[in-house]
């Protein structure tokens, strides 16, 4: 994902209470307000209970942290069933889920290849990967060689290095286990942010839909290309304009195509979607970067994802919208 992919628009005058908090996580940010917060609430409660919210995650997904579930789980060399914890497996299914509908677009055993191009916890290399050093971590890349069992949870290895990365995944995992943490409190009128992916419930404090902000796909600037009115769904933006490295004066992204081993080399800046739950939305639009400005909106329509697009045409940009994106911009406007 975008280290910022979606903007929050300020909300003018309040006309209600209104808290808000920040804060660094997962190598990037949070940021979460809540309006009309219930009572008891404050900004100290609500810091301590989001964070606690954000590190739990850390501590099942992260790649980063080597004491991690899913870290544990990449240093197993076994090729037998591997217990995983309930939230590990869900978060895996989704992968798969995601990556059977995207035809492998989408592949949560990327990791050998983020990490080769210097995306990963191992830092960047000073030097390109070489074609056989691209062929070696894609032997070890691919969607089907996972096999999974809901009861008891556990994973299988078709080999033992096999290597997960949930990254696209885990801003959404994190805003999704913020708002179970918010409902289970009473919050009723919130937005939740994990750098590019955003969950909402309710108004805000002029109580109006959360304001969220489509940023340009462009690297040296912020600016807005669209403001899309939330409330009560996830929506979760990535592109190819943050996170990337330039090499003798090519630009290469951090989202990896698996069936080429490198990364992408799209006209599609950017592909926003909106959906339920955060953890969807963010698995799906890296799916969409990966799959670009032909395939991805091809998948969008077919499959009634509510998906936006910005495609770089020339010097200039063109954004448009799925079916299901405009539908649920109309109902949004409904008061």
């Amino acid at each position: 994902m975008t280290l910022s992919a979606l903007l929050l628009t300020g909300c003018g005058e309040r006309a209600a209470p209104l808290i808000e908090i920040e804060g660094p996580t997962m190598g990037t940010y949070y940021s979460v307000k809540v309006a009309r917060p219930p009572v008891g609430m404050t900004a100290e409660t609500l810091k301590r209970q989001v964070e606690s919210a954000l590190n739990e995650v850390i501590a099942e997904l992260s790649t980063y942290e080597p004491t991690s579930e899913l870290s544990r789980l990449n240093r197993n060399p076994s090729t037998d069933w591997i217990p995983l914890s309930p939230n590990l497996h869900a978060a895996i299914a989704e992968g798969q889920r995601i990556a059977a509908l995207s035809d492998g677009a989408f592949d949560i055993t990327i990791g050998p290849l983020v990490n080769l191009w210097g995306f990963g916890p191992e830092g960047r290399p000073e030097t390109l990967p070489t074609a056989a050093e691209i062929q070696a971590a894609q032997a070890r890349v691919g969607w089907r060689k996972l096999e999974l069992r809901a009861a008891p949870p556990a994973v299988r290895k078709a080999r033992g290095d096999l290597y997960i990365d949930l990254s696209a995944l885990g801003e959404g995992v994190g805003a999704d286990r913020v708002s179970t943490g918010l409902d289970a409190s009473g919050a009723s009128h919130y937005m939740i942010a994990v750098a590019g992916t955003i969950r909402a419930k309710g108004r805000n404090a002029k109580n109006q839909p959360w304001a969220i902000a489509i940023e340009e796909p462009l690297p040296d600037q912020r600016t807005v290309h669209r403001i899309v009115p939330v409330s009560d769904r996830a929506i979760s933006t990535s592109g190819d304009y943050r996170n990337f490295f330039v090499k003798d004066g090519k630009r290469y992204s951090h989202e990896i195509d698996p069936s080429t081993g490198a990364p992408i080399e799209r006209n599609l800046g950017s592909a926003t979607v909106v959906g339920d739950r955060a953890m969807v939305v963010d698995g799906l639009a890296t799916a969409f970067m990966v799959l670009g400005e032909t395939r991805g909106p091809a998948l969008a329509t077919s499959q009634g994802l509510a998906a936006y697009f910005i495609v770089r045409e020339g010097d200039t940009l063109r954004g448009f919208g799925s079916p299901a994106f405009e539908d649920d911009l109309a109902r949004s406007h409904q008061p």
